[in-house]
């Protein structure tokens, strides 16, 4: 029986499901020990030794729950927050449609531009979720307001909402409560160098929907950010609120017709007069001496950084038109892929990468050297790290939301703890033979300190409210960069001896990652393109000095113990609440006959099972399937299906990881098999392995690519891929078997044209052009094959990419 309408709800069905199962293990992976805590608003779901996280976070969340519904004037319901160490980098997300937030322990360095909360970062980065919880469940479109399903209604309602306000808004809540970014000087950086751009206004760019123009905070962050702040500072709070509820009751406005309709003003006047405002600013800094000019050297731009050197070479990660993204040295690529490293003077690389297995992301140090002993690992959870001298290395590690400042000795391969793990972040890490100086932010404050590996002392260098990042030894100098004045950073050099600080240079978008060599001053000036190399000569380079008023301080750093209150008793959490979507089900089939039932959809609030159950019939006959996703360490799937008088069950096991052995390793492995009734009918084994992934321009691309498919009926299947870039073109040959055939072929994909022309303030969007092919020859059939497409890229309620595509298939004869 084949059934019309009936094959489209399936369809549609199994659509969401894929989608939605792309999310699975994004919030954890199964299994976990995890206990919980019911308060009135939130039900917390935390690992035991995070219970101090918790503790920290709850009376603030009962307040901001209060705070945030007045400003909304809505109410979420009850929140499930997950509080979990099992990544070792700083971020934080929120699910509108399952109300979930889930929270990363681990605090920011001060490069990330989040504002210095270290000592409250639970606090802080909650207020900035929440608030995505919040505006989600705001809703009140009168088309989808009824709709019972919050999962539904939520995500629905998220097609009216544009990134770019999401996170402006969370911004502005964060800010008010924490500081944020709104005072943070190198976030304020971007956005100054932004709106000084002649490419100011795109804020469309963060409508939500994927892009592939660089920025380095992200366009929905930058522009949330101008656009709220300005709001608030011209016309209120009040104006602000207002035009959030005119753009939620009513999905067919969009922000700038919601702005005139609350202030009278025109959207196209305001954002000249922002303009404006940063152009009287930049008069009066140009007065003052500061200059956007720089002397340019190379073509590198974007994320380049990490400036080092051994004292004869320059290296540094290097971003740049054309070329793969690594580490160079002198122009010369000697690492694919690899961003955070340091040297020494015999060329000794010390460099992080991150692996991914079983829902842990985990960052380990590796040295390598032209040595007997080559490559190896140092240590894993490391964040920043340095050498001390040649055989010494220096490097933070993450516990728990905690960090701890660790030596290792590499004659000897032990490692000794040297500041026990607490609240505060290392920023930079270098050293002498027998001193390490590092940059860290200690009670919200950021200070240059070192630590007397002798007397095992540490002293308090710099206590003042700017912030020292970058740093550089060079004999009795200290070069870092910091924001001194107007906050914008420059490059400073401290003298050890007479503590006289000089500065360096005068950008106004300012100046990182200093590096002596030859008598020069190299340094990374930012502008909105991204940071670009460039140099000065060192014997004129001072503009102006000061002598730092404190002194070189003895001080300790303070350690937190992990505590778990042994008169609390939580419960374990053992299960994720449902969210289930009914559907009637009303279908012809092929012979005419209406057919009827129901079924529900079901997803778990953290996203780690999903699927589907329905039952319909027609006369006497009885069909159904039921279909199960879920994480349990691997991703595993089953469905069975109810057909006239048989039973199908299918079943299929999956992993991606992320491994590095000597080389970045993306592999997924999986198999599955089906059975008809009690009989076993076939199986299925895949495997998927990317040897060296790395970046070219906008392109993914690897080293080598291999993919082998064992199917108990139809046999192997193999192919073999390099991917490789020329003329900003990805092409990629390949050689393959199925069949019992061999075929080799090559595939072409080319973008043509980027306009990005945005309409309704970015809810929808023509993003450009691109065209691809393939070709393949069969050597078994004898014949070529081929497919030539032209695609058009658009953007749709802010949030959706849509690719129309027109190929050959479509013109070749039937």
């Amino acid at each position: 029986m084949t059934i019309k309408g009936f094959r489209k709800l399936f369809v549609l069905i199994f659509c969401l499901s894929i989608s939605l199962s792309i999310f699975s293990s994004s919030v954890y992976t199964p299994p976990k020990d995890l206990y919980q805590v019911e308060t009135e608003n939130y039900r917390f779901v935390f690992e035991k030794d995070l219970y101090y996280f918790y503790e920290e976070i709850v009376d603030t969340a009962e307040e901001l729950y209060a705070k945030y519904t007045y400003f909304y004037d809505s109410n979420p319901g009850k929140i499930t927050v997950y509080i979990l160490d099992d990544v070792d980098f700083t971020n934080s997300f929120a699910s509108t449609g399952t109300n979930v937030i889930r929270l990363y322990v681990n605090p920011p360095e001060d490069f990330l531009a989040l504002g210095g909360n270290v000592e409250d970062w639970g606090k802080f980065v909650f207020s900035h979720e929440l608030n995505h919880i919040f505006y989600g469940n705001d809703v009140r479109d009168p088309f989808i307001y009824w709709i019972p399903s919050k999962l539904i209604k939520n995500t629905l309602n998220m097609y009216h909402q544009p990134s770019y306000l999401h996170e402006g808004l969370s911004i502005y809540m964060e800010s008010k409560e924490f500081g944020g970014r709104f005072e943070d000087d190198l976030f304020n950086m971007y956005l100054r160098s932004e709106i000084l751009s002649n490419n100011f206004p795109r804020y469309y760019l963060g409508s939500g929907s994927s892009i592939d123009i660089w920025s380095p905070a992200g366009f929905n962050y930058m522009y949330g950010t101008i656009l709220v702040k300005e709001i608030v500072n011209n016309y209120g709070e009040g104006a602000l609120r207002e035009i959030i509820r005119v753009l939620n009751t009513n999905a067919f406005s969009n922000l700038d017709e919601a702005f005139y309709w609350v202030t009278g003003d025109s959207w196209t006047r305001f954002l000249a007069d922002i303009k404006q405002k940063y152009l009287n600013e930049y008069d009066r800094l140009n007065e003052k001496g500061y200059k956007l000019s720089w002397l340019k050297i190379d073509d590198t731009y974007q994320n380049t950084g990490n400036l080092r050197t051994d004292g004869v070479s320059l290296y540094g990660y290097l971003v740049m038109p054309a070329q793969p993204k690594g580490i160079y040295k002198d122009n010369e690529l000697i690492k694919k892929a690899v961003s955070s490293f340091d040297v020494n003077s015999r060329g000794d690389l010390l460099y992080l990468v991150t692996t991914y297995n079983m829902g842990y992301y985990t960052n380990k140090l590796y040295y390598d050297c032209d040595c007997p002993n080559g490559e190896r690992l140092i240590d894993e959870r490391v964040k920043a790290f340095g050498f001390v001298g040649n055989d010494k290395i220096a490097y933070s590690k993450l516990d728990k939301g905690l960090t701890a400042l660790y030596l290792y000795d590499l004659n000897t391969n032990e490692a000794k703890k040297l500041i026990d793990f607490g609240k505060y972040v290392f920023n930079d890490i270098v050293g002498k033979e027998d001193i390490i100086y590092f940059s860290a932010n200690y009670n919200n404050q950021t200070d240059i300190y070192s630590y007397d590996l002798s007397s095992e002392k540490i002293y308090k260098i710099t206590d003042d409210e700017v912030k020292e990042l970058g740093l550089f030894i060079d004999n009795d100098f200290i070069y870092y960069s910091a924001n001194y004045e107007d906050g914008i950073y420059n490059i400073y050099r401290l003298n050890t001896n007479s503590r006289a600080i000089e500065r360096l240079t005068n950008y106004l978008s300012g100046g990182f990652e200093p590096v002596v060599l030859k008598d020069r001053l190299y340094h990374l000036v930012y502008d909105h393109e991204g940071y670009h190399l460039s140099y000065l000569d060192l014997e004129n380079a001072v503009k102006e000095s000061f002598v730092l008023q404190s002194t070189f301080e003895q001080v300790e750093f303070e350690s937190y113990e992990i505590y778990y209150p042994e008169d609390v008793e939580v419960k374990e959490y053992t299960f994720e609440n449902p969210y289930i979507v009914p559907f009637p089900i009303l279908a012809v089939d092929t012979d005419e006959n209406i057919l009827y039932g129901a079924g529900a959809f079901f997803i778990s609030e953290a996203m780690n099972y999903i699927g589907f159950v329905d039952v319909y019939s027609y006369g006497n006959e009885v069909y159904g399937d039921l279909s199960l996703t879920f994480d349990y360490f691997t991703t595993n799937s089953i469905t069975l299906s109810l057909i006239e008088e048989d039973i199908l069950t299918s079943f299929y096991i999956s992993n991606s990881s992320l491994w590095y052995l000597g080389n970045t390793i993306n592999t997924y492995l999986g198999g599955g098999g089906l059975f008809k009734n009690t009989t076993f009918e076939s199986y299925v084994l895949d495997s998927v392995f990317q040897i060296g992934p790395y970046t070219v321009n906008n392109y993914n691309i690897y080293e080598m690519g291999l993919g082998i498919t064992y199917d108990s009926i139809s046999g192997i299947k193999a192919n073999l891929d390099k991917p490789f870039v020329v003329f900003d073109t990805k092409i990629n040959p390949y050689i393959g078997y199925e069949d019992e055939s061999i075929y080799a072929g090559s595939k072409l994909e080319k973008i043509l044209w980027r306009p990005y022309i945005s309409f309704e303030s970015g809810k929808y969007r023509f993003d450009g052009i691109k065209a691809g092919g393939d070709i393949k020859y069969d050597f078994g059939q004898e014949e070529f094959d081929y497919l030539a497409y032209v695609q058009f890229d658009l953007s749709i309620l802010y949030w959706l990419n849509v690719p129309l595509q027109i190929n050959s298939d479509m013109f070749k004869p039937k």
